[in-house]
């Protein structure tokens, strides 16, 4: 899903761009930043930042623009809500990129494809979650944690085969038959290894994540 340097045109990286810094800004003066003041709570941060770096090397493809990796902004999201998953998934987007895996022009494209599209989407189904189902802890890990994953990588590829068919990196036709027969077998993947870390953590660590509450999932269940 990473775009590279020279399949997107400049009217598209600047709106990129503006749409990105307008996002970091509100995210930035939003974040609740207190929460990283506890020790704890900054080693757990750093420490996803860097596994996302590791599972974002961790890519497979067949053409530039069509590469495909598990995301794991979704349980990010969860852990420490929209603004601070932003923020880690600009830091990991600059880490791949300095790495050689990415290119600066693109920067803000991929940020927006592979962080904000999905950690929006996640929240604005954890929102709907609460406010329309009942606060049931198995109801947070299926649906806040592997829907929400599954959705966040179908929603990343749809949106990725939208943009290069848009700015004719490709053939439509070579899109269809090289790039989207794989969103479906993405999504399986990404759901398991975000549903899978939000079980473990909701059950030994529930202080590590910010949108779970135990007044509501578990007292009285």
């Amino acid at each position: 899903m990473d775009i590279p340097a020279g399949l997107i045109n400049a009217p598209v990286l600047l709106g990129s761009v503006f749409l990105l810094t307008l996002l970091m800004l509100v995210a930035t003066v939003t974040a609740p930043w207190a929460k990283l003041k506890e020790s704890d709570n900054r080693h757990v941060y750093f420490g996803a930042i860097v596994l996302l770096l590791i599972l974002w090397s961790l890519r497979a493809g067949i053409s530039p623009g069509q590469n495909f990796h598990i995301l794991g902004v979704t349980a990010l999201c969860l852990m420490f809500d929209w603004q601070f998953a932003l923020i880690a998934a600009g830091v990991v987007v600059a880490g791949t990129t300095l790495n050689g895996s990415g290119s600066w022009e693109t920067f803000a494209v991929n940020v927006l494809l592979m962080g904000a599209l999905p950690i929006i989407l996640t929240r604005v189904l954890l929102y709907l979650a609460q406010r329309f189902l009942p606060h049931n802890f198995y109801i947070y890990i299926f649906a806040n944690a592997f829907l929400a994953a599954a959705f966040s990588s179908l929603l990343t590829g749809v949106a990725a085969f939208l943009l290069l068919s848009w700015v004719d990196a490709y053939p439509v036709d070579v899109l269809r038959q090289q790039y989207l027969p794989f969103l479906l077998l993405m999504a399986f993947p990404e759901a398991f290894f975000n549903g899978l870390i939000m079980s473990g953590l909701v059950v030994y660590q529930p202080e590590w994540v910010s949108t779970f509450h135990d007044r509501w999932y578990l007292y009285g269940k």
